[in-house]
């Protein structure tokens, strides 16, 4: 894809004065945020995602992406060596490093719970995945309407899961 029609996908005309983008993109920072501080919050995501495991359009689902359960992971493990490197320096309180300690673990867990999940349901569906994947990447955002082929494709495909259309026969 090329830079020109991933920049027009992530800044549509007007988007500036569009609250459509500034809610969105307000959303989905407070969400990573949210997601890399305390997944604990996502608890229920995770039980979600273990439940249907074997239903890719389930878990491809926005309220908790790959790259948010990744930086959540990554920002835990490096909480977690900093804590033990304050621990062993500072001597901080016993019931302080056992709260954080536990806080970073399960949040970790958690994490790698969700993205053990995901792997394993992209390793055994890949056609599925390929598909949510190409509609993630080409359909239209912020409610413009299809400009590419590949566009158009994509919001066809969002309609036939969806529901609203039909699949023809090939």
């Amino acid at each position: 894809m090329r830079i020109g029609a991933r920049l027009r996908g992530e800044f549509p005309r007007g988007w500036w004065r569009s609250t459509r983008w500034w809610i969105t993109g307000t959303r989905d920072l407070a969400l990573s945020t949210a997601a890399a501080v305390a997944t604990v919050v996502f608890a229920g995501e995770m039980m979600r995602a273990v439940r249907h495991r074997d239903e890719p359009r389930t878990l491809a689902r926005p309220s908790g992406t790959f790259e948010r359960y990744t930086a959540s992971l990554l920002i835990n493990s490096a909480g977690l060596v900093a804590l033990l490197i304050m621990t062993i320096e500072d001597g901080l309180l016993v019931v302080l490093t056992a709260l954080l300690t536990g806080w970073c673990l399960l949040n970790i867990v958690i994490s790698a719970t969700v993205l053990v999940v995901v792997a394993q349901s992209r390793i055994r569906q890949p056609a599925a995945w390929a598909k949510l994947d190409f509609v993630e990447q080409h359909a239209p955002r912020y409610g413009r309407p299809p400009e590419t082929i590949e566009e158009y494709r994509a919001q066809q495909l969002q309609d036939v899961a969806s529901g609203k259309i039909r699949s023809s026969p090939r």
